[in-house]
């Protein structure tokens, strides 16, 4: 029981991320110029191995 006390009193001082923040994460767009740009990098770290 004592564990399960520690984990709840830490999830309830985690910090809430901002409106802005939130927005961000559900913004398709956003989130696909971001999986590009991830890929994009990806690629050239790779191209530059070989």
């Amino acid at each position: 029981m004592h564990d399960t006390d520690n984990v709840n009193d830490r999830i309830a001082r985690a910090p809430l991320p901002s409106a802005r923040a939130l927005r961000k994460r559900q913004n398709l767009a956003y989130q696909a110029g971001r999986f590009v740009a991830l890929n994009l990098r990806m690629i050239r770290m790779v191209a530059k191995g070989h």
